[in-house]
Order: structure tokens, then C-alpha cells, then sequence
């Protein structure tokens, strides 16, 4: 990395605070994802920002949206990138199937490396909406995150006329995402990780048991089953939320409780 692309003390220190703040909020996505948007906005000077999470397809990987933000923009580019969301955009975005072409992995990348402005301004998604949203020079990350298959993608953007991300911005976005992405499913709550309402009955009934305080053979009297069987279920929760201890299990579920669909089920 040459010397005019080292990040500084303070780039390094903003980060980390940022990602302090965004564990702060970390037990619902609503409130972590829109706050880390808009300082991000702010920390490269007040530029556009969207993104969110999503999924890689297993049968062709395609980058597939689950949750979208944005922050910086006007009330008219905000209704594009809306519109862009709605019309499906990152999937057929070239800037993204440019960076699907990539091998899989952590990537940081400038518009202008992956996309020619000739191949870029032939596509109807940019001709219709980004055209018009005033995306010209493009900043993305993304990077996998706890989940099996789980993204998240930061994507920052300037107009024409402006000048191009430098090469330190892009390090800058690919430190911070680097740093953030194992947070995602952990301390930071994710929009793709499983809720109790996808459990069984019987494991969704031994999790609400364990949350309340409940021994192991206290579940197991309290549901009319063997010790054994609440053992297989309790295995089966730390499986099922990537945990190894009933410590872990329940720190994870705590700082999930606050969202209703995570409250509303945990009832025996």
C-alpha cells in the first residue's frame, strides 16, 4: 500500500467508534443498519450510501437483496433508488454482476475498475434509474457475513462531475466492513438470521424454558420429556444459532428479545 493510501489515526478511530455505535443498537437491524448509513454518508463527506443484506444463490450466484437502506441522499434520488430496489436493480445492476464475476469472497471495489462507462450507460437499469438518481462514480463492499451464504453490501456513489473514490476511501470502506461483517449475526443483529418462528414446536418450547431460567432437567419435567431428548433439542439450538454453551445460547436470544417476532414466540 503506498504512503498516500495508508488510512490516518483518526479515520481508524472513527471507525471503531462507529461500530461501538452500531453495537449499541445492535439488538434490531432497524436501528443499527440506518445509523451505520448515515455516518458512513457523513465519513466520506456526506455522499450517498445504500445498501443492506442479502443472500448469494446456490444456483447461479446471483446477489439476492433482503433488507435495503440508504442515507445522503435528496428527496428525488431517494425515490429513484426506491424505484431501482422495487424494479429488482441490484440483480441486474452491471456494477454488481460485475462483482459477481469476482471469486467469491471480501470485495472492495470502484465502479470504474470493474465497468467501463461504455458498458455501464448501455444498460436499460442505468439508462432508467441511476441515470437519473445521478450514480455516476461507485464505492461497493461486500463481504460475507456468520450466515451460511449471508452478505452485507455497502455502496457509496457520486455524481458526474466529481471526483472519483480514491484509493484510500477504498481501503477505508473495506477496513470498516472487514471489521463489521464478523459482528453481523452476533453482536449486531441480523435480517437473515433465524427467529423462533421457524422452529419446531419442541425445540421453540425448550428455548422459551431455557430463556426463563429453566435446568435442563427442569425443561425436561416441566414438557413431559426425557433428559435425553431435552439434551438432543438443547444441542440442537446451539446448532441451529451457531452457538457452543447455554451461556452463549441465551446472550444471543437476550439480545434478540427486544424485536416482537423473537418476544412473541418464546412463549411456552
Amino acid at each position: 500500500m503506498a504512503k498516500a493510501d495508508q488510512l490516518r489515526v483518526e479515520e481508524v478511530r472513527d471507525a471503531y467508534r462507529l461500530l461501538g455505535e452500531c453495537r449499541d443498537l445492535g439488538s434490531d437491524p432497524e436501528l443499527w443498519q440506518p445509523r451505520m448509513f448515515a455516518a458512513l454518508s457523513r465519513m466520506f463527506g456526506d455522499v450517498p450510501v445504500t445498501g443492506g443484506e442479502g443472500r448469494i444463490s446456490t444456483t447461479d450466484g446471483t446477489m439476492l437483496p433482503l433488507s435495503s437502506y440508504d442515507a445522503g441522499h435528496d428527496a428525488e434520488d431517494h425515490r429513484n433508488y426506491l424505484a431501482y430496489v422495487h424494479a429488482n436493480g441490484p440483480t441486474i445492476d452491471p456494477f454488481v454482476r460485475a462483482m459477481q464475476r469476482i471469486p467469491f469472497g471480501a470485495i472492495t471495489s470502484v465502479r470504474s475498475q470493474i465497468v467501463t462507462d461504455r458498458e455501464y450507460y448501455r444498460s436499460p437499469i442505468v439508462e432508467r434509474y441511476l441515470r437519473p438518481g445521478h450514480v455516476h462514480h461507485r464505492l461497493a463492499s461486500v463481504v460475507p457475513t456468520s450466515h451460511g451464504g449471508a452478505i452485507s453490501l455497502i455502496h457509496l456513489h457520486r455524481r458526474r462531475g466529481q471526483r472519483d473514490f480514491s484509493s484510500r476511501e477504498r481501503a477505508l470502506l473495506a477496513f470498516f466492513h472487514g471489521e463489521l461483517a464478523p459482528l453481523v449475526g452476533r453482536a449486531l443483529v441480523s435480517a437473515t438470521e433465524p427467529a423462533p418462528s421457524g422452529l419446531p414446536r419442541r425445540l421453540r418450547q425448550t428455548l422459551a424454558c431455557l430463556v426463563e431460567g429453566d435446568s435442563e432437567k427442569q425443561v425436561a419435567a416441566r414438557l413431559g420429556l426425557s433428559h435425553a431428548t431435552v439434551h438432543q433439542y438443547v444441542t440442537m439450538l446451539y446448532r441451529r444459532f451457531g452457538v457452543g454453551s447455554r451461556g452463549q445460547l441465551l446472550a444471543h436470544v437476550v439480545r434478540r428479545m427486544a424485536r416482537p417476532e423473537w418476544r412473541d414466540d418464546l412463549i411456552v
